[in-house]
């Protein structure tokens, strides 16, 4: 056998190993590609079956209910009154108050950890703060009735603590990291040459975060506060532990009496309620209400952000 031949049976050989590695490759490509649609595919199937199983066992309300019925102030489920008026004003009431404390702090968060932390500091405190998001639930409906309690029968001289306010108090620091994460990440993402021509035109750094930071990422902020209302309102053991569960529209000051939640009503009574019933279904309906409620939410956050990068994408290039 010459040099040659020698030479080209070296060669041809690489090339088969070439060959055989690039359709291994390849293989492992369309591998890759086929779990990652697959994981993508249950999650939507799963979604979609949550959604048709919520809707076939809550929509079964309006044939067995009336509308009357439904709309009404009182609710009674074992003597047939099945108003959810008093449980949606529940829920709003806490979620708004949460809100009224949380987004100012959340806001304060996210500004002074762009802004006025050093670097190297910076993602100790962020990982800090997104440390109460994983938090069990159940863990701050404990320190509200423990804590917080006393020290509003103490302080607002009010007969029991599980009250409107204790809620608003609770899903405040449940809601805070949401808000801040968020905002803190659209507020870094704000163009450098903004802040930059801001200084050099005279501005504080004060006037600078009031006139270029928060108008620039005012979408990204509203978005922040939309999920934090999602996350609130989905909010089910620790409003069931600290509110008071009390049917009842509240009279008089709104923030110092008992509220009974819709998710606190499911909690409580999903365990009782026999299968088929209308009370059964009743409690589906106020899950549909609830999943419509987060999902618009959801949605209308990501609509926002997503429509907030693309224009900034643009301003930047």
């Amino acid at each position: 056998m010459t040099l040659r031949s020698e030479l080209t049976s070296v060669i041809n050989g690489f090339i088969r190993k070439f060959e055989r590695f690039k359709r291994f490759k390849m293989d492992e490509n369309s591998l890759f590609h086929g779990l990652s649609f697959l994981c993508a595919a249950s999650s939507i199937i799963a979604i979609l079956f949550i959604t048709v199983f919520v809707g076939m066992e809550g929509l079964k309300t309006f044939f067995e209910v009336s509308l009357d019925n439904l709309l009404s102030v009182r609710w009674a489920p074992y003597y047939g009154s099945y108003g959810i008026i008093p449980l949606i004003v529940g829920s709003l009431t806490v979620v708004a108050g949460a809100l009224l404390i949380s987004v100012p702090l959340g806001i304060s968060s996210a500004v002074f950890i762009t802004q006025f932390i050093p670097k190297n500091v910076h993602d100790i405190v962020k990982a800090i703060i997104e440390i109460l998001a994983a938090i069990p639930s159940v863990v701050y409906g404990f320190i509200g009735l423990i804590f917080i309690s006393p020290y509003l029968i103490s302080l607002l001289n009010v007969p029991t603590g599980k009250i409107a306010l204790n809620g608003m108090i609770i899903l405040s620091l449940m809601v805070i990291p949401t808000i801040t994460s968020i905002s803190s990440e659209i507020m870094s993402s704000v163009p450098k040459d903004y802040i930059e021509a801001s200084l050099a035109l005279g501005a504080t750094k004060w006037q600078t975060i009031r006139g270029v930071i928060l108008p620039t990422s005012m979408p990204g902020m509203i978005a922040s506060i939309i999920l934090a209302f999602g996350r609130a309102i989905g909010e089910t053991v620790a409003v069931l532990i600290v509110c008071g569960s009390v049917a009842k529209i509240p009279v008089g000051n709104i923030f110092l009496n008992p509220v009974y939640p819709l998710t606190a009503a499911i909690a409580m009574y999903m365990g009782e309620a026999v299968v088929g019933s209308t009370f059964y279904h009743v409690l589906y309906t106020l899950g549909l209400f609830l999943f419509i409620i987060t999902f618009a939410a959801t949605t209308l956050a990501d609509f926002i952000i997503a429509k907030y990068t693309k224009a900034l994408r643009r301003i930047v290039i």
